[in-house]
Order: C-alpha cells, then structure tokens, then sequence
C-alpha cells in the first residue's frame, strides 16, 4: 500500500495583506489523497542497456574507518582486496541517496517517471589481481578529496536496500547489486523541503538529515539522523565512482563507473564525529547484522554529499495588470 503526503511544504514567503502585486496564498493546499494496492502480474521483458541515466539525486556517505580483518572476511573470497588507509584501518560507507529517472515512455496509469531511495553498505576495495597497480599510501582524507587516480579502487557494495522493485530487479541482473526490496521514512531538506518556514526561531533543522530503513515486515533495519548545522566542507572530486559486484557465475569481481557530474561537499572536520546518530532496528535481515559487525557503534570520520543542481525553480504568481 501506498499514499502520497498529506500536506504541501509551507510556502517560503508571506502574502501581503494590503493591495500590492501579490495575490493572497493559503497556507496550506489541499491535494487528493489515494489508497492505493499493487497486484503483481507477469513479469515483462524490456531491453537492457549498457548506461543508465539519473535525472536528479540527493545523496549521503557517511564514512567510517574499520579493522582490515574484518573487512577482508567480506571480500578476500570474493576475489577482492580491501585497501589499507593505514593503520590497518579500510574504510566503509554507508550511502543514503534519493533518486529520479526519466524512462521515456508512458500509459495512463504509468508517467513514465522512477523515483526511488537506497542504502548501499560499501567496503573500499579492489580486484586482487590489480594490486601491484593500486596506489599505495593514499589517506583516507586524501581519497575522498580527490579519488583514486587509477580508478581501481571502489565500493563493494555488500548490500543495496531500495524501495523501488524495478530498481531492485535492474539492480540484481544488470549490475550484480546484492539488492533487496524495502521501505523508507525520511525527511531531508531540499529545495520543495527546506524543514522550516520564515519566521521560525532557529534550530539548525534545516540541515537536519533523518532517514529509516524498514523492510518488508514493516520492522526497522536502522535508522541515522545527521545534522550539519555549524559544519563546514570543502570541495571533493570523486568521479568517476567505481562500484564493485561479484559475478557468482564466472566468479570474478565487477566494476561499474558511476559519474557524479559535479563536486561532493566534504565534512572532515573533527566534530564529525558528533554529527551523525545511527542506530539499529529488531529486523533479522543480513544487511541489520553486516553493519553491526563492519560499523557497530563507531563514530564517524567524515561526511560527504552531493546534490544534483534544480533545473527550472518556478516563482509564485502575481498580479501581471499592474
């Protein structure tokens, strides 16, 4: 089941309550509301194509640091690496992004349009068979920042949690994803969503972030908060991404380059640390287990975002016969 919300952001100016170019605005709009069921039918073969290609994202890393023992568990028999920051520390991610698409065609009953959200849980490897061409020696600071120049290292996504089942089926037989269907409950601030409204006493909401995994039992996988409020960030040039899958036919690791085009803000600052809470749920799903064992209870070493840029903001109406 499914509905759409139940009421539109509040409106980010005040009408005017004397004659003047700005008609009056409510302050609410009231919009239809369905109660929807999806009845599953045959499944339908469409073409597969060698790119896909997003029309917007908002997305979130959260990265932490992680004993390199732990980490090759998860990759060394999959024929990968997991590369050393140093320390003997690797890295893990966890990747929380909202995403649309434009497929191209449309029916009444279907607009044509994907929307979906994801979380990906990554560990920072490589194809052991490249090692001698790795770089060694890079910071986990100095990646983020600028990337691996070879684009050999990458993110081995252990688990990809999305709530759209195209998606989750593309995801699964195009791109190898250890994929799986869920739910979210978020709210994070944008453009049509900027959590507080003129007037209001400042909290820093605005920069909150709050995301809630739930899989399809309806039971809490986990649950983060993050808030950027006095934060600064630098410009980071990560693209392209690699993105790393495991072949279990011929048994060989996958990468897929994924091109973010434009800059990722970058949190590196200390107080990092203190700016994100995540915690766990009761759901017995692997994905709930993996990050307790790769992530746990640590603190976070830094942040980074991107957003891709609006394409058209349209303004409010005014009298036009002034």
């Amino acid at each position: 089941m499914s509905s759409v919300p139940t009421s539109s952001p509040v409106p980010t100016f005040t009408s005017a309550t004397t004659a003047g170019p700005i008609p009056p605005f409510p302050k609410q709009t009231k919009i239809p509301v369905f109660k929807t069921t999806q009845t599953k039918l045959p499944d339908q073969s469409i073409p597969s194509a060698l790119s896909f290609y997003y029309a917007g994202i908002s997305a979130i890393w959260l990265w932490y640091r992680a004993p390199m023992d732990i980490l090759r568990a998860y990759v060394e028999p999959l024929g990968m690496t997991p590369y050393d920051f140093g320390g003997g520390q690797g890295a893990v991610n966890i990747n929380f992004f909202n995403a649309v698409c434009f497929y191209g065609q449309g029916q009444p009953g279907n607009q044509g349009l994907g929307g979906f959200s994801e979380t990906e849980i990554n560990v920072m490897a490589y194809a052991t068979k490249v090692a001698a061409n790795v770089p060694s020696g890079l910071s986990l600071e100095q990646y983020l920042i600028s990337g691996d120049p070879t684009k050999r290292i990458g993110n081995y996504r252990v688990w990809v949690a999305c709530d759209d089942p195209v998606a989750v089926a593309c995801g699964i037989q195009v791109f190898m994803e250890n994929k799986f269907l869920v739910g979210y409950d978020y709210n994070v601030p944008g453009p049509n969503n900027p959590r507080t409204k003129p007037g209001d006493e400042y909290n820093g909401d605005e920069y909150t972030y709050d995301w809630t995994c739930i899989d399809t039992s309806s039971v809490e996988i986990y649950k983060a908060k993050l808030k950027l409020d006095g934060l600064s960030c630098v410009a980071g040039n990560m693209s392209e991404v690699i993105d790393l899958s495991y072949d279990k036919a011929s048994r060989r690791p996958v990468g897929s380059r994924r091109n973010y085009l434009g800059l990722f803000d970058t949190y590196l600052q200390p107080q990092v640390s203190k700016a994100v809470t995540l915690t766990y749920g009761k759901s017995e799903n692997a994905m709930r287990h993996d990050m307790e064992k790769l992530i746990g209870f640590a603190s976070p070493v830094a942040i980074q975002m991107y957003k891709s840029p609006t394409c058209i903001a349209e303004a409010a109406g005014y009298y036009a016969d002034l």
